[in-house]
């Protein structure tokens, strides 16, 4: 073969060499696969017993996506907090694939989550019922000692006396509170007359340690049993509120808990960020009445609040009715705290729909976690 082609050859295959060598460079620039991990949760409280309970718990909770990487290409971690108070669960993609993934927003790749050990639960402030007689000055002394945390419709109705007593409860075998409201001729404090209200409430002269501020935690706990036949009307008969005291929307609670006559009669829970309620979640009435329940509502307050409440039938652990809401408003403009409201508050626009009733409570229990 002559010179003049085997240099020609050299040349050819130098050329071949480069252009494949440049190729696979581009590919390894091009290739790079855009996708979104992300992590959210179903609850943004969790009350554990020990750490098995803990991670099922977890495993439960939360909710991994991938997009289209393999979760074998993906690394995800817990990071508890030194008093295990607090975990923040993460997603990643590990090392030897962050080169070739793209994760297109990582703003979506950690979740807080407030832990609460049933056996390390601080102790908070608890009313409850003792036994018959000097009712309101038990209230008072634990919602507001010295001053008036009661809200009742006993000025119009004072032949019937105290509309807020405590008996025995068989179910129970305790003494509870029995809340009275009467279709006539009880009325709101002889302020109102076309709605009815007994209640009991924390308030600006109640402690500190009672009140709802900014950036706190907060667990409330009650039992409640509604009557068999309980009667609501279409318009409002609020059981529970949590409203804001200070601003301009102080008069619209942030969430209620509200009974309302439908096909069929349900519960509701409702919200207002402003002035304004929305309805979060709802549920038939019907399994919740004629049987104690028991409620655990766990709110942080701020513009980047959770929330999360829950009823379980005290007698079996029945979980009843749920609403989880990892990322929601619950501070207003020129609020100064958050107050509990407890007992019945109705509408009489269509007192036809209504009777007489008797709303059993008990055990209250405010609980300070952060």
């Amino acid at each position: 073969m002559k010179n003049s082609q085997l240099a020609l050859i050299k040349i050819i295959t130098l050329c071949f060499i480069i252009n494949s060598c440049n190729s696979n460079d581009e590919a390894t620039d091009t290739d790079v696969i855009a996708t979104d991990l992300s992590i959210t949760s179903s609850v943004s409280t969790i009350t554990w017993i020990d750490n098995s309970d803990l991670t099922q718990k977890l495993d439960i909770a939360l909710i991994y996506n991938y997009g289209i990487a393999d979760e074998s290409q993906v690394e995800k971690q817990l990071n508890f907090n030194a008093d295990t108070t607090q975990v923040n669960a993460t997603i990643n993609f590990k090392t030897q694939f962050q080169s070739t993934y793209n994760d297109t927003n990582t703003s979506n790749n950690s979740v807080m989550i407030a832990l609460i050990k049933e056996n390390q639960t601080p102790e908070g402030v608890t009313l409850k019922a003792d036994e018959p007689g000097n009712t309101y000055d038990l209230i008072t002394s634990i919602l507001a000692p010295g001053h008036n945390p009661i809200e009742t419709p006993d000025c119009n109705h004072n032949a019937f006396g105290e509309h807020i007593d405590e008996v025995f409860d068989t179910d129970l075998n305790t003494n509870v509170f029995r809340f009275f409201i009467h279709t006539t001729p009880d009325n709101d404090r002889c302020i109102n007359f076309d709605r009815q209200r007994n209640e009991i409430k924390t308030y600006g002269n109640t402690p500190d340690n009672v009140l709802g501020i900014e950036d706190e935690t907060v667990v409330y706990k009650w039992k409640f049993k509604l009557a068999d036949g309980f009667q609501s009307s279409s318009n409002f008969t609020h059981i529970h509120q949590l409203k804001s005291v200070g601003g301009s929307f102080e008069s619209m609670p942030m969430y209620t808990l509200t009974t309302r006559k439908s096909n069929p009669d349900r519960l509701e829970l409702r919200y207002a960020e402003t002035d304004s309620q929305t309805t979060l979640s709802q549920t038939d009435i019907a399994p919740l009445l004629d049987t104690w329940l028991e409620a655990t509502e766990t709110i942080k307050y701020g513009s980047s609040g959770t929330y999360d409440i829950e009823l379980k039938k005290v007698n079996d652990g029945t979980v009843l009715f749920s609403y989880s809401n990892p990322s929601i408003i619950n501070w207003r403009p020129n609020a100064d705290f958050v107050r509990p409201k407890w007992g019945i508050y109705r509408s009489l626009i269509n007192a036809q729909d209504l009777r007489d009733e008797e709303v059993l409570f008990d055990e209250f229990k405010i609980i300070e976690i952060e």
